[in-house]
């Protein structure tokens, strides 16, 4: 074991069902795998959408009980844990909170532990050590089967998500690798999670058609990642051949009922018939602007909105 992970093999779970909790290793796993997708790019970890949500998408793995993963409950605990040159997770408090935080009583929601701090740092050495893609993955196969592998099934599927993610993270901190088709019949795991996890974040979760945006209380989100042009056609799963679309509107456009065009607005076509009213919400699209992220480089590509709307039945 590198002597910077050993940190980790001494984290203080609650051991009252016999077993290690899991909320620590969990959330703990998903910071490593964002610091590999480049999400997290200094020791300064904010505790924003995208981090909860993967924290929920693992501890469901590991205990199949989403509502129950709690991540204000990991987040307050690792105030208290050691890392290799000193707190393994320090608190960035509101300066009103500083002086009296050590007196604060466990937060009972996320919402009162970000009136708290709504970021912290991790100890500079153990950042640097999970910046290496090899000790990340020395370390999440030690938090792993330390206090998750009580279940030989649940460790097989854990690791399995964790070998996909840290690819997939490869993918995320060099986009212009997924333009790099590969001849197969659908996309390799890593490429497509890095796929939905880039136009996701694109779109800040919200529709490019409908403009929803909904997350549940336990970070599951409204939208899909769509191909403009099918993967399967040009093997490009670059943020520019997506969008982030609810699933009917997703389910609509690949049946070329609907499509974005290249004057960045929505067409629908003349096959679906604007006097029936169960079309409507189909037909209200016509000629409604595309939402298009603020970034400009995840923006789609003129040329697969020319497909799409090539493609549009007529």
């Amino acid at each position: 074991m590198h002597k910077r992970l050993e940190c980790l093999s001494r984290l203080k779970v609650d051991l009252s069902t016999g077993k290690p909790a899991p909320h620590q290793p969990c959330l703990l796993l998903a910071i490593i795998c964002e610091i590999q997708a480049g999400h997290i790019p200094s020791l300064r970890v904010s505790l924003d959408t995208r981090l909860i949500a993967r924290y929920h998408d693992i501890f469901e793995i590991v205990t199949g009980e989403r509502h129950r993963a709690r991540p204000w409950m990991p987040i307050w605990a690792l105030r208290n844990r050691e890392g290799p040159s000193g707190k393994l997770w320090s608190p960035d408090y509101a300066d009103s909170l500083a002086p009296v935080a050590d007196q604060l009583g466990q937060p009972r929601s996320m919402n009162q532990l970000l009136e708290r701090f709504s970021s912290a740092r991790l100890d500079d050495e153990l950042f640097a050590a999970l910046q290496k893609s090899d000790l990340a993955r020395e370390a999440c196969s030690l938090l792993a089967h330390r206090y998750l592998g009580d279940d030989k099934a649940t460790l097989e599927r854990l690791m399995s998500y964790l070998d996909t993610e840290l690819a997939s993270g490869d993918y995320q901190r060099h986009p212009e690798r997924l333009a790099d088709g590969i001849k197969e019949a659908a996309p390799a795991p890593a490429r497509s999670a890095a796929f939905r996890s880039l136009v996701l974040e694109a779109y800040d979760y919200r529709c490019a058609a409908s403009r929803l945006r909904y997350i549940t209380p336990d970070y599951r989100y409204l939208v899909e990642a769509a191909h403009l042009i099918p993967f399967s056609v040009t093997q490009d799963d670059r943020p520019s051949n997506g969008l982030a679309l609810t699933p009917n509107l997703h389910w609509a456009m690949d049946n070329h009922l609907i499509a974005p065009g290249p004057d960045h607005h929505w067409h629908v076509s003349p096959a679906v018939d604007h006097l029936v009213a169960d079309n409507d919400w189909l037909c209200r699209l016509d000629r409604q602007p595309l939402v298009l992220p603020r970034n400009e480089r995840w923006r789609p590509a003129s040329e697969a909105l020319a497909w799409r709307l090539d493609h549009l039945r007529r």
